[in-house]
């Protein structure tokens, strides 16, 4: 009964305004933090000579494989319209590394972004970077896009998440919907993932 007692006393305790702020405050911290770990692994296979390869869902395939200092990528999804991977956020979409790009009248156009808001990005340059991006093609055959690509994993600068060899990285993806061949319109789909590079 005693015990009864003090927890009916410090849930009184809580009910008074500073109270309740703090006990919110620190529920969603938890849960935010929780969320942040519980990210899926996806299943990743050898695509042989070097590379990996995984599908991180809707669709979206990641393929890579690790040279020196350097991350060479191909993503593709099933989307006439732009496909973008990002690496290692810090809050949401906020300090990604992304390539983001998409194909029109065969032409491959592809640019090295930088999420500079939790719900936003934007092209490095724009914000006063230098793009690390080395765009190697890319393709649109039967309803969908690929990109191919080469970042450095860690070049010091400023506009760029380190990727991580040999560590778990968060790696966001997304793609836009048929036709939309820029770099602004509404993802169709999205999702997060580790990733051991």
């Amino acid at each position: 009964m005693t015990n009864e007692t003090m927890s009916v006393t410090r849930v009184g305790a809580l009910s008074r305004p500073w109270g309740s702020r703090a006990l919110i405050a620190a529920m969603m911290m938890v849960l935010a933090a929780g969320l942040a770990v519980a990210q899926p692994q996806p299943s990743v296979t050898d695509a042989g000579d070097g590379w990996s390869r995984a599908e991180l869902g809707g669709g979206f395939v990641f393929e890579w494989t690790v040279d020196g200092d350097e991350i060479e990528g191909k993503i593709s999804a099933p989307t006439t319209g732009w496909v973008a991977i990002g690496f290692n956020p810090t809050n949401r979409m906020q300090g990604a590394t992304y390539v983001i790009g998409y194909v029109q009248n065969n032409t491959v156009n592809m640019r090295h972004d930088w999420g500079h808001t939790p719900t936003g990005h934007q092209a490095v340059t724009a914000a006063g970077g230098t793009s690390r991006l080395t765009a190697i093609g890319g393709s649109e055959r039967n309803g969908r896009t690929e990109l191919h690509f080469r970042l450095p994993m860690n070049p010091g600068d400023r506009f760029f998440s380190p990727i991580k060899a040999g560590e778990r990285n968060t790696v966001i993806w997304a793609f836009g919907p048929n036709g939309s061949n820029n770099y602004t319109a509404y993802h169709a789909q999205r999702g997060a993932v580790t990733i051991a590079f």
